[in-house]
């Protein structure tokens, strides 16, 4: 117990007041009255986040992160830790309530606070971009109670599913319930997974909701990941069809993030372990029991609901007979919100007196449906025949049509499978206009452009009606002819846009190619096509790092020899390289890497295409510069150039290419002419040259390399300078291979070897969220080690361990480059500690490295690096020779900045 001495201390301490506590964050103590009260230390934690953000609603998120940091547990815990504070303050100050709850949300400090500091901003993070969002949903009626419930059953462990009929509103209510959940700086993420067709595309939809690389190993732990670091509320979205592997997947999140705050709808439960479920039936609609008057029926949410819809109809003020005949559908439709949309949609173009006679003899059909079947699904079910017979022929033919696109589709989408149906043109755009007027086809703005999509159970609906019909095979086929038509418009503007803005008008277009690909390569389908898919989907999958399902799809178009034998050499050259990069590309390289980049060149020779041969030769050289071998990358291109008569200065990315790998072999000086030249010509930032996928930005890369090179010679503060410009362009242009890029090979290096521990860090963390979303291997590698040597740096022994890790996983995945660069590291580490043994055993391995005579840009440090350790074993000198070694390298290079740091050693050794 402090005596009255540390209280006087105490009291000049930061302090707040509120009643007669005072609560001390920095002594870990709360008074009242001037007397110190007992609180256990998650208590005092919990006390301390609420109080210090007094008149907020903090998140449950939030007091697990600030309380139990790194660690994941119950929602038990924090409410009796709560529980246990709200008394110890009760027994002291009965008559006022300090902490309330926030149904769903999380708690809040509710009384008056008097702080003895200024109130310091917090940080409101931004919402990642990548994050799928929820649609937007019409203001809900009749659903407050529904809402209330949902809302108390989130502040449960577990997830939330919400089951009911299709049509009931499930999914407007998520999206409801989760924005009035969130607080300032949340965000809801998306994952719909009505335009999943198989239960193996359930995992890329729920990572590409969250931006997550579908390129990794384990898509799911990646969102585990950042539900345990974000402020994130998930929506999975239409879980029946594919309802045992949704299953699985929510089990497993909610297992290990248990205070995750996730909704699932479905048509019925998913029956996991931490479901808990709310049925949600129709909307409310007046019953026989009681009279009513017609302004209290009219306040019926499904009476409200038909008559907005049906505002078509022209009334004012709708008739009595009119209310009598919308409450007799709506108890006969028993309140579902889409089924009374499908029927309003359809009453507003009739007059109020053909009302009663239209819906009577369909009604009587919806009630029989197969006898083991839900009653629910009977209703929607003959809901949706009623609408489709009731409509014209054009309209019923095109809502079959347009059930081939998995997700949204455009008015030119649809126009290009009107033939399908022998509709001409101006028929069909009718036809779709009145398809959206009667609700069977949704419509929305995005980007200024009108898009159109099916709701689940119409679209499926739809597609039964065409799989019958006489023009599904031709449907289908104007089908995939029109997304291979839309991958050939978007590979035309890949290399002029930046990705988020490509991506933005492609993404979502995946599902559509899985779905054509599907049929071409059917026994029923066209092979031929399938690989013209395949060739013009790939610029989808690099951008997604799909890079298995991109194998995949390459391996199939190979098994079609005939469709392959009449391809195009140039489409031919794209298949073989795109193959090639995708084994480089990944967490671990392709052992077949080496024979994939051969097979390239050679289509890209046969294909007799300047431009695509210098692609080729220069994503071999990347390859072999990545694993350790700059100076056989050199000779072969300097062998292309040759053969080919080709001056590099009417190639820049080629051009940049070289330069970049001249500073790995050493030849600082020609490196250096090709840089200037470069910056000189390409280098504005101003200027939107278009990207060179799978390398870099233009400028951006001469940059990164002007300032590696820079930095290597011996000016760190203009190298700084550059790194700086060079990263700020990539992520404005949102191209992670040109900020992955820049950050692991110039900006984080730079930092650390400079000793800015702070900009090293904030790198650190930027590189590790880009090997997240591309998961290529020499990015985590890299993001891992300079994890471990900052904890290092900062005398945490725990970084030499990651270090060695990363060095180890790096090697396996046959990222060979800079490895003698990190062992260095690694070594002048050991030595910090006084690890001398262990700086020597690091250093050995350099030596080593397979291709250390390869890689010469580091030489220098090497040398100097081995003197340090000799000096530490008190043998001068030997230390002294290393140290004359490791300047007669650098003067020769060119390497300013190793000739300092020697000379620095030299100092230090006298």
């Amino acid at each position: 117990m402090p005596n009255d001495g540390d209280l006087r201390a105490l009291s000049k301490q930061n302090t707040y007041q509120f009643g007669d506590f005072r609560l001390l964050p920095e002594a870990q103590a709360l008074l009242h009255k001037g007397q110190p009260v007992a609180l256990g230390g998650r208590g005092f934690d919990i006390l301390t986040l609420l109080v210090t953000r007094a008149g907020e609603v903090v998140s449950k998120a939030d007091l697990f992160a600030h309380v139990w940091p790194d660690y994941i547990v119950h929602d038990h815990n924090l409410k009796v830790n709560v529980g246990n504070l709200r008394r110890s303050l009760a027994e002291l100050d009965p008559a006022t309530d300090y902490i309330a709850t926030i149904a769903g949300r999380g708690y809040k400090f509710v009384a008056a606070v008097d702080s003895g500091r200024p109130a310091v901003a917090r940080h409101t993070p931004s919402i990642p971009s990548h994050y799928a969002a929820p649609p937007h949903v019409r203001e809900l009626l009749g659903r407050d109670d529904a809402i209330r419930q949902i809302s108390e059953k989130l502040d449960q462990p577990g997830y939330v599913a919400i089951v009911g009929p299709g049509g009931a509103g499930k999914t407007s209510i998520a999206v409801t319930v989760a924005r009035l959940c969130c607080g300032a700086g949340e965000a809801v993420v998306f994952a719909d997974l009505s335009t999943v067709s198989d239960p193996r595309f359930v995992v890329p939809a729920i990572a590409s909701a969250f931006g997550i690389s579908l390129g990794l190993d384990d898509p799911i732990a990646g969102v585990i990941d950042v539900l345990r670091s974000s402020r994130l509320f998930l929506i999975i979205d239409n879980c029946e069809h594919v309802i045992s592997m949704a299953a699985m997947i929510l089990e497993r999140i909610s297992s290990e993030v248990p205070a995750a705050r996730i909704l699932a709808t479905s048509r019925e439960p998913l029956r996991t372990r931490h479901e808990q479920i709310h049925f949600l039936s129709g909307l409310a609609y007046p019953d026989d029991a009681t009279p009513l008057s017609k302004k209290d029926v009219l306040q019926f949410p499904a009476i409200r609901l038909f008559i907005a819809k049906s505002q078509g109809s022209g009334l004012a003020e709708p008739t009595d007979d009119y209310v009598r005949s919308v409450v007799s559908i709506c108890k006969r439709l028993e309140g579902l919100a889409l089924a009374i949309e499908l029927a309003a949609g359809t009453a507003s173009v009739l007059a109020p007196s053909a009302l009663d006679d239209l819906f009577k003899d369909g009604f009587d059909s919806m009630s029989r449906g197969a006898r083991d079947a839900p009653l629910r699904h009977q209703t929607l079910e003959a809901t949706l025949d009623w609408s489709y017979r009731l409509l014209p022929e054009s309209e019923a033919v095109l809502l079959s049509l347009v059930s081939v696109f998995s997700g949204r589709f455009s008015a030119d989408d649809v126009e290009a499978i009107y033939s399908a149906g022998a509709l001409e043109p101006m028929a069909g755009r009718d036809a779709l206009a009145q398809l959206v007027a009667k609700s069977l086809v949704a419509a929305d703005y995005d980007g200024g452009t009108m898009h159109y999509r099916l709701a689940e159970s119409t679209g499926a609906y739809a597609a039964q009606r065409l799989f019958g019909s006489r023009y599904r095979e031709k449907a289908r086929r104007q089908f995939a002819i029109r997304i291979r038509d839309k991958l050939q418009i978007a590979e035309r503007e890949w290399s002029s846009q930046s990705s988020r803005e490509w991506l933005r008008k492609y993404r979502r277009q995946i599902d559509d190619i899985r779905a054509a690909i599907g049929w071409a390569f059917d026994p029923a389908g066209d092979a031929a096509l399938g690989v013209e898919l395949v060739v013009a989907a790939l610029p989808l999958w690099q951008e997604l790092s799909a890079f298995r399902e991109m194998l995949a799809a390459i391996d199939l178009a190979g098994e079609n020899s005939a469709a392959l034998q009449g391809l195009a050499p140039l489409s031919r050259a794209k298949l073989s390289t795109a193959r090639a990069w995708a084994m480089t590309l990944a967490r671990h390289m392709h052992p077949q890497t080496d024979d994939a980049w051969r097979e390239s060149i050679f289509h890209a020779g046969g294909s007799h295409d300047a431009e695509f041969q210098i692609r080729s030769v220069c994503g071999q050289a990347v390859f072999l510069a990545y694993s350790g071998r700059p100076r056989t990358a050199l000779r072969s291109m300097n062998d292309f150039a040759a053969a080919k008569g080709l001056d590099w200065a009417i190639a820049p990315d080629g051009k940049r290419l070289l330069a970049h790998i001249k500073i790995y072999a050493g030849e600082f000086n020609s490196a250096s002419a090709h840089l200037e030249a470069l910056m000189k010509d390409w280098g504005h930032l101003e200027e939107g040259h278009g990207l060179s996928r799978f390398q870099v930005d233009l400028p951006v890369g001469i940059r990164l390399s002007q300032a590696f090179l820079l930095w290597l010679k011996g000016d760190a503060d203009r190298a700084s300078s550059l790194v700086d410009h060079a990263i700020n362009r990539a992520a404005d242009l949102d191209h992670m291979i040109s900020l992955g890029n820049a950050i692991s090979l110039t900006g984080l290096p730079i930092a650390f070897v400079e000793g800015d521990l702070e900009t090293a860090l904030r790198l650190q963390q930027q590189l590790a969220e880009v090997g997240r979303r591309e998961t290529v291997g020499i990015y985590e590698g890299t993001a891992r080690f300079f994890a471990g040597a900052i904890q290092a740096a900062d005398g945490e022994g725990a970084g030499f361990a990651v270090m060695q890790d990363s060095i180890a996983g790096l090697l396996r995945g046959g990222w060979r480059a800079r490895v003698p660069f990190y062992r260095s590291l690694l070594a002048e580490a050991y030595i910090a500690a006084g690890d001398m043994p262990s700086a020597e055993q690091s250093l050995r391995a350099a030596v080593g490295e397979i291709g250390i005579r390869e890689e010469r840009w580091w030489h220098p440090d090497l040398w100097r690096v081995a003197g340090v350790i000799e000096t530490g074993n008190a043998q001068p000198e030997k230390a002294a020779r290393y140290f004359q070694k490791s300047l007669h390298y650098a003067r020769a290079m060119g390497a300013g900045a190793a000739i300092r740091r020697t000379q620095l050693a030299m100092t230090e050794m006298e």
